[in-house]
């Protein structure tokens, strides 16, 4: 999903939400122990938050250039009953 989004194009994405590591491409023993996340809904890893942040980081390609880079993301879950102030959401 995120190497498919146009303005992230991220491939080898690893995410985290605050002090969890959601999915982690490496090394390879982040990777088994986080493999088991892909199967579950993010809204669900994410504590339930309606809206909340995650920091993804992974690899964008521009011009025959690989660059490493974070993205700060603000997720917000369409249908989740209560929202949430993002301000305490993410403990500011």
């Amino acid at each position: 999903m995120l190497e498919e989004h146009p303005k992230l194009l991220l491939s080898k994405a690893s995410v985290r939400h605050r002090a969890t590591n959601l999915y982690m491409q490496a090394p390879p023993v982040l990777e088994e122990m986080t493999r088991s996340n892909l199967n579950l809904p993010l809204f669900e890893l994410m504590g339930k938050f309606p809206k909340d942040i995650v920091h993804v980081t992974g690899t964008t390609s521009k011009e025959d250039k690989k660059t490493s880079c974070l993205r700060k993301l603000c997720l917000v879950f369409k249908g989740a009953d209560a929202v949430t102030d993002l301000d305490m959401a993410v403990g500011a």
